[in-house]
């Protein structure tokens, strides 16, 4: 509790308290006056913010400032973000690119607080982040994704001097791996398993069938028979996907879901479908390695394997160059076949790189072998 104290002929008030390491610690904010009547009355409006001033934050009081108002003069986290996300959104990056600012930084007040100083953020809370982040089920690559924009954020007010230093942010080592995909027998499972709704196998069936991000559908348009994905996603580059009359269903019901229906009252819709695959994908197999991005790699993976020129797949895909494509087809394609027995003829050989346009087919074939549910859309 903050007590008086007199320095000289004038009073103080000094708040005390213990770090996390027990060392003391004691804040002095000065009164202005040599009444202590005067005294006790402003030393109520400083135990107002006791709490804030132990975390570091600092403050003008009424008889300090011209406005007579209570008010902060250290930039807190949840005030940092917000100019920084308000600084980002003019610089025109990608709608999706927004989301997941906005998302990393939200868990990042969720994790250490946003009342916090900016300049009393160390290494420490990057640590307590992170750890947050895992208990949430992130894994190692979805991590690295939110430290850089924590790194990114801390670096603008480095740079624009409002704080004179930056914790250490170290990204997680991964080991270059092969894309993850899902063999059909497992995708069978999944289609199969009464735990999980219709809605969500169809929903699942439609990213493995065009490839989409998770977030893509949000941002994407339906035109006839194509859907439409502006050039606002992770590599800014558009593309437009030609789909089946069923699948074309499937992405408007996804769409009213997520204006209309339940994915409205959500955080982040995206993430939710997530972990909705994650969780019950479990079910189905014991490869814990199985993410929701998977779909997308299952997408590239059987397009190859059906014969699809690799430079259609990378337009298909969206992907700035056809080199990020190629570690596809750098896969030992005749061991993936073996996961995807009913696409492979005998004479199947790596796909060579062409420049035609592409027209997502075969997809009426593969409706019908893997989802009955089908026969529901149609009612």
């Amino acid at each position: 509790m903050a007590t008086l104290k007199r320095r000289g002929i004038m009073w103080v008030a000094r708040v005390q308290w213990r770090d996390e390491n027990s060392q003391k610690k004691e804040k002095q904010i000065s009164l202005r006056t040599k009444s202590k009547v005067t005294a006790r009355e402003r030393l109520t409006a400083v135990s107002r913010v006791e709490a804030d001033i132990k975390t570091g934050m600092v403050f003008s009081f009424p008889w300090m400032n011209d406005e007579g108002e209570v008010k902060v003069l250290q930039l807190t986290l949840q005030d940092a973000i917000k100019t920084w996300l308000k600084k980002r959104e003019k610089s025109k990056i990608s709608y999706n690119t927004q989301i997941m600012n906005e998302l990393s930084l939200c868990y990042f007040i969720d994790a250490i607080g946003g009342s916090r100083p900016l300049t009393s953020i160390t290494h420490t809370d990057i640590d307590s982040y992170v750890a947050f982040l895992e208990k949430r089920g992130n894994n190692d690559t979805t991590i690295n994704i939110r430290l850089r924009t924590v790194k990114a954020m801390m670096n603008y007010f480095k740079r624009t001097q409002q704080i004179k230093k930056m914790p250490i942010i170290d990204q997680r080592k991964m080991a270059k791996k092969d894309p993850i995909y899902i063999p059909d027998k497992d995708f069978q499972a999944l289609m199969q398993l009464d735990q999980l709704g219709d809605f969500y196998k169809r929903v699942f069936l439609l990213y493995r069938e065009t490839g989409m991000r998770l977030r893509e559908p949000f941002i994407a348009t339906l035109k006839g028979d194509w859907i439409d994905i502006p050039p606002e996603t992770k590599t800014k580059v558009g593309r437009s996907i030609e789909v089946s009359v069923a699948l074309r269903k499937i992405f408007t019901e996804l769409k009213d879901w997520q204006s209309d229906g339940d994915g409205a009252t959500l955080k982040d819709p995206g993430e939710h479908l997530s972990k909705v695959f994650k969780r019950h994908f479990k079910l189905v197999s014991i490869n814990v390695n199985i993410h929701f991005h998977s779909l997308r790699h299952t997408f590239a993976v059987r397009r190859l394997l059906m014969g699809l020129p690799i430079y259609d797949v990378k337009l298909l895909l969206g992907h700035a160059s056809v080199t990020t494509t190629e570690q596809y087809s750098n896969m030992n394609l005749k061991r993936v076949a073996q996961d995807f027995p009913s696409l492979v003829r005998p004479s199947a050989s790596i796909p060579k790189m062409a420049m035609e346009d592409m027209v997502l087919e075969g997809i009426g074939s593969i409706l019908n072998d893997y989802l009955l549910e089908y026969k529901k859309i149609e009612a």
